[in-house]
């Protein structure tokens, strides 16, 4: 039995909002922080792990941002966040032909959703910076 009280999902969505805020105003302490303190409350949930990778990408540490999309990928192979997410990270860290195959697989298979988009506008900026 727990001693704390559940959130519920709109208190942990108003929760993760702030730590992705925190994130984009670059305040990353705070935002791992919020992340890791969602992962720990629920760690069934991937968007905690994914945010906190997200942290982590932003301050250069790809190794780690990779380990922790690769956790999620183990628990939930066909996770189109993490896929894209850990696509970027590759991208990133040199291995641009694996990077760029994970988007294009989330972009078949994810058809008009918001991580398909987002893997498209990587490529699509991929391509413009690299010609």
């Amino acid at each position: 039995m727990s001693v704390l009280p559940t959130p519920s999902d709109d208190e942990l969505r108003a929760v993760l909002e702030a730590g992705f805020l925190l994130r984009d105003v670059m305040r990353y302490a705070e935002a791992a922080t919020v992340f890791q303190g969602v992962a720990a409350l629920r760690p069934d949930l991937e968007l905690p792990v994914l945010g906190l990778a997200s942290v982590l990408i932003r301050q250069g540490d790809l190794a780690r941002a990779q380990e922790l999309c690769e956790s999620v990928l183990a628990r939930s192979p066909d996770s189109l966040h993490a896929q894209v997410q850990l696509g970027e990270i590759l991208i990133y860290r040199g291995a641009r032909g694996e990077g760029e195959e994970r988007l294009r697989s989330v972009i078949a298979e994810g058809g008009d959703s918001p991580h398909a988009v987002t893997a498209q506008a990587l490529l699509d900026t991929l391509t413009a910076l690299t010609e």
